[in-house]
């Protein structure tokens, strides 16, 4: 990803890049989270890892980080790795992830199934909303700048609940799931897609993250 990062800025100087700060692709279990003796997470290494890379990527010219594995305490240790390593620009937007069957695509094509199932340690059910809001309440107590919510269809609710109980911006992401699902096969009507993020436009979103965005801009502009 730093290799990615280098050469994006190199390109484009003005660019914002935002990255995943995850260990899923560097485990050989697909996990997020580093194994300790017993098979289960080592949190406090896992931590220490995440914040090493989240230094990695700034240094490579990052703007936003985000954490993506769902662990308590990584923002607070990436936010206080960035500071101290001359990184106190560089923004970190976690990810609140919810449980769900629109990953599937993704982990078929990537090959990116855990381990131990298909649902991840530290992801959020989606019939337990007020767990979700807390989770991400906890995440700007530990330094967040701004919230990444997905799938972006099943936040909804939750996206409403932390509009109201929290400055930050707030930005759904519509994954591949919902890309594959919703935008049109000729790729001429991108009304569905409108629809859809104009209602979390209205429940919310400061913005919308989403791989039908350059399709969008052309339909919209």
């Amino acid at each position: 990803m730093t290799q990615a990062i280098t050469e994006i800025k190199a390109a484009a100087p003005a660019m914002t890049v935002m990255t995943e700060n995850c260990l899923c692709s560097y485990t050989h279990t697909g996990e997020c989270y580093l194994p300790g003796p017993s098979g289960r997470a080592d949190v406090p290494a896992t931590i220490a890892a995440l914040a090493e890379q989240a230094v990695a990527q700034a240094d490579a010219g990052a703007d936003i980080i985000g954490p993506a594995a769902m662990i308590p305490g990584a923002v607070r240790a990436a936010r206080a790795a960035l500071d101290e390593t001359g990184h106190a620009a560089t923004g970190i937007m976690p990810h609140l992830i919810l449980d769900s069957r629109l990953y599937d695509l993704y982990r078929a094509a990537m090959g990116a199934a855990p381990a131990s199932g298909d649902v991840r340690a530290f992801q959020g059910n989606p019939a337990r909303p007020r767990e979700a809001v807390a989770t991400g309440l906890a995440f700007v107590a530990e330094g967040a700048g701004t919230l990444l919510l997905e799938p972006a269809l099943l936040t909804t609710d939750i996206l409403i609940a932390l509009k109201a109980a929290c400055s930050v911006p707030l930005a759904p992401f519509s994954v591949s799931g919902e890309y594959a699902r919703f935008a049109p096969p000729d790729g001429r009507d991108w009304r569905l897609l409108t629809e859809v993020f104009t209602m979390l436009k209205q429940a919310g979103a400061a913005q919308i993250i989403t791989y039908a965005a350059a399709d969008l801009a052309r339909t919209l502009g």
